[in-house]
């Protein structure tokens, strides 16, 4: 069923283990507490054209260990843009597909890594999100979403995580 821009409160950019190595692009590297980020999109879905520049955004990564939600923040360009030459190579596992021409989005972002990740465990335990697009069908187009109150239900699982100032400074006001 199709969706419109206003069905959504946040996307779910989707990270796969098996194509690219989020945890080991990562690494020891010190970040700023807000920073630049982008992820890929796929291009056989006319979800990445609804994609606009102050849209929240959300970092889900998948695979059997520890999925969830790893970074949360606020689309930084004009929506979609192409990547002609595919997505970073320096950590592909897969580099066949992670070299393929795709689309992606920019986003400022706050990374949730060890303890402040939120974990697919927890969120569906958590009622607003139990019937979320991404665990009725988690094999769905990249990006999907969350509905406004689904945003709302994320926002508040991130409260004891991180420093509310610090999610407003990325677009994610709580309450």
């Amino acid at each position: 069923m199709p969706i419109s821009r206003g069905d959504v409160g946040c996307w779910i950019v989707k990270g796969n283990p098996t194509v690219w190595d989020y945890f080991g692009s990562i690494g020891d590297e010190t970040r700023p507490e807000v920073y630049p980020s982008s992820w890929s999109l796929s291009g056989s879905s006319r979800r990445p054209a609804l994609v606009e520049r102050g849209d929240l955004v959300a970092l889900w990564i998948t695979g059997p260990k520890n999925p969830g939600i790893y970074e949360v923040g606020r689309v930084t360009s004009d929506g979609a843009v192409d990547w002609p030459a595919g997505f970073d190579a320096a950590h592909a596992v897969d580099r066949e597909k992670a070299s393929r021409p795709c689309l992606g989005v920019e986003f400022d972002g706050v990374r949730l890594s060890g303890p402040t990740y939120v974990p697919r465990e927890e969120m569906r335990a958590a009622p607003a999100l139990q019937r979320c697009e991404q665990f009725r069908v988690p094999r769905m187009s990249n990006p999907s979403f969350l509905t406004p109150d689904e945003t709302a239900a994320l926002a508040a699982l991130l409260t004891d995580r991180v420093p509310p100032a610090l999610l407003a400074r990325v677009g994610w006001h709580l309450g």
